[in-house]
């Protein structure tokens, strides 16, 4: 038996009465088990109202092999709260959880619950997710703050050039604005805000989600159950349009049912704003294309894709001095490195658990971020606008080259307003080179590798300074060991992308099969309506003579399209006849051909792949004697 079970069964029955219900759902209070352990249950509830207090995020839980640990995720950086508690605290602390998220405390897997905290009078929403490892549940509690003040788009984007672009896409009429982002980047928010910014009392507009998370004054909010499934979610979107709203906000795009009905609120003439989880425009598209939308109506009803990233805000009062070496900024393109004048860079002044306890100890500790080095985020975008000269790029599909022509449209980049930021001093190296795409970021680094001399051109004997050729010398050799790797991890990204990049073709022809199995059969009805035109004119002059070859040459381009578009003429003379292809209009006796062998054709056959699309009609030659 391992540890994890070992503690779900081995269980003190005065610490852990009987669960009731037939459900084992914990429907008691837990506060009313054994006094010894109140002091436990005390510690949790002391740690949620502190991690509450100090607006975390997150909160871990972990068991480890003969302790807990317990960490809290403030301002986006993880921390240790506590660690090393005894293996006596691991399953009551865990219980405990469940038991307020009121989901099964004997059930070892994958779970999800909720529940709320009162706090300086707001009602806090905690999300509960248990994980199992080797130890025991892992448990998550996700904590979800009301907005005070209200939301207000202006507060949330800082550059006011890509605010005003943003202002003028969400107050459109109609058309599908796409929120993007990685997870916890805050499409929500902007979704949320973007309402705020343009609701008015002439305006219905409703919006639907999994979770409130978001009161907006004026908005029909719809709540659908967290185990709502695709066809839920499409119906509730096409319930919705019979009320006809005139802006429609349905939360993530990730199957194709709600794709097809965000398409079908824009051909309504609502304004539509969906979140798909994304690290870029291109890549949204991308996936979206994958789920078997076809790219032309994703072009037509799409108007701007907004892609955001949240990048941590260094504390203003402790931040500390920084001095990037050429090598570590190289890494962040020539943007940086063409900037001439002097810049003053800074990084978190991030301490350990013992170090805050000592700083609270001789009243040095920083009173604004407690030691996290970190105050709030700070969120950038991207903001494609879906202008004309984008069309073909976009129809293609490619994610990197949408990125790239958007950013050649002047879309301002990621990484450009990450380093913006970087020289202003408000965030770090590290956090912007989260703004570069794995493979530009290996590039760089691969670049950045080759500007050091290498180690083999270097000569000891001619330099003035021992030291200094030593030090290089240690240099080129990291160096040239970094580039070594990098190349490998270059490509094997490059076979990454190349394999993704495959799937998503393969998605789209599967889809486009149909269309053009269709399309094929109504050309194939022109070209017999040609051909029977063409095969009636006797030419008497040269005018008949003209249009006949016209005929023919407007035959012959139809039947290039037709091949172009996966379908294949097939050739009958001099094939045995075959019941599957061919259909027999005469027989003729001959000595010239084999028996059984087609000799002449009325109508030529077509085929896409191997399907039929229609029999040739054929004379067959048989023997004479039996004639």
């Amino acid at each position: 038996m391992s540890i994890a079970q070992s503690r779900r069964h081995n269980r003190d029955p005065a610490i852990y009465p009987p669960i009731l219900g037939a459900a084992k759902l914990s429907t008691i209070d837990p506060r009313l088990t054994a006094d010894k352990d109140n002091s436990i249950f005390n510690s949790i509830e002391r740690i949620l109202a502190k991690a509450i207090a100090d607006r975390s995020s997150h909160i871990y839980f972990e068991p480890q092999a003969r302790s807990l640990q317990i960490r809290i995720r403030q301002n986006g950086a993880l921390q240790t709260a506590l660690q090393n508690l005894p293996d006596n605290f691991v399953a009551p602390t865990i219980d405990y959880l469940k038991s307020l998220a009121q989901i099964d405390r004997d059930l070892f897997a994958p779970q999800i619950g909720r529940f709320e905290k009162v706090a300086n009078l707001d009602r806090v929403q905690i999300e509960l997710t248990t994980l199992p490892t080797q130890f025991g549940d892992s448990v998550t509690l996700k904590i979800t703050y009301p907005q005070h003040p209200p939301l207000a788009l202006e507060r949330s984007i800082p550059n006011r050039e890509v605010f005003e672009q943003i202002e003028r896409l969400i107050h459109s009429d109609r058309g599908l604005i796409l929120i993007v982002g990685e997870k916890a980047s805050g499409k929500s928010t902007t979704v949320y805000a973007s309402l705020a910014e343009i609701q008015r009392s002439d305006r219905l507009i409703y919006a639907i989600d999994r979770q409130l998370k978001y009161t907006v004054p004026g908005i029909e909010q719809i709540t659908i159950l967290p185990d709502a499934n695709d066809e839920t979610i499409s119906q509730t979107i096409d319930t919705c349009l019979c009320q006809q709203p005139d802006v429609l906000a349905i939360g993530e795009i990730d199957s194709l049912s709600i794709a097809q009905a965000a398409l079908r609120a824009v051909s309504r003439g609502c304004l539509v704003f969906a979140t798909v989880s994304a690290a870029t425009a291109g890549t949204a598209i991308s996936n979206i294309l994958a789920l078997g939308i076809p790219a032309a109506q994703l072009y037509t009803a799409t108007i701007g894709i907004i892609a955001q990233k949240s990048l941590k805000q260094l504390c203003p009062d402790c931040r500390l001095p920084d001095e990037p070496e050429s090598r570590q900024l190289a890494q962040l393109g020539s943007t940086i490195l063409s900037l001439n004048e002097q810049r003053s860079y800074y990084r978190a002044n991030n301490l350990s658990v013992s170090q805050i306890e000592r700083a609270k100890q001789a009243g040095t500790l920083c009173s604004n971020c407690r030691g996290v080095g970190y105050c709030g985020t700070i969120d950038i975008h991207e903001v494609l606008i879906t202008i004309d000269r984008l069309k073909a790029t976009i129809l293609h599909g490619d994610a990197e080259a949408i990125d790239l022509a958007a950013q050649e449209m002047g879309m301002r980049s990621f990484l450009d307003l990450g380093v913006k930021l970087f020289c202003e001093g408000k965030t770090t190296f590290a956090e912007v080179k989260r703004c570069i795409p794995p493979r530009i970021l290996l590039q760089n680094q691969l670049l950045a590798a080759d500007t050091y001399p290498n180690s083999c051109e270097l000569n000891i004997d001619n330099s003035n300074s021992l030291e200094t050729t030593l030090y290089w010398k240690k240099q080129a050799i990291a160096a040239q060991t970094d580039r070594e790797q990098l190349l490998k991890e270059l490509e094997n990204y490059q076979q990454e992308s190349d394999e993704f990049e495959q799937r998503i073709k393969q998605s789209r022809s599967q889809v486009e099969h149909g269309t053009r199995a269709e399309i094929a059969l109504q050309l194939l009805s022109v070209i017999d309506v040609i051909e029977l035109a063409r095969t009636s004119i006797k030419p008497q002059t040269d005018r008949e003579a003209a249009i006949q070859k016209g005929y023919s040459m407007l035959e012959t381009k139809m039947l290039s399209s037709i091949k172009e578009i996966g379908v294949r003429v097939t050739e009958s003379k001099g094939r045995k006849f075959d019941s599957h292809l061919h259909e027999v209009v005469r027989e003729v006796g001959t000595h010239e051909h084999p028996a059984g062998t087609v000799i002449d054709e009325i109508k030529r056959g077509y085929t896409l792949g191997d399907r039929v699309l229609r029999l040739a009609q054929v004379q067959v030659a048989i023997a004479s004697s039996l004639r």
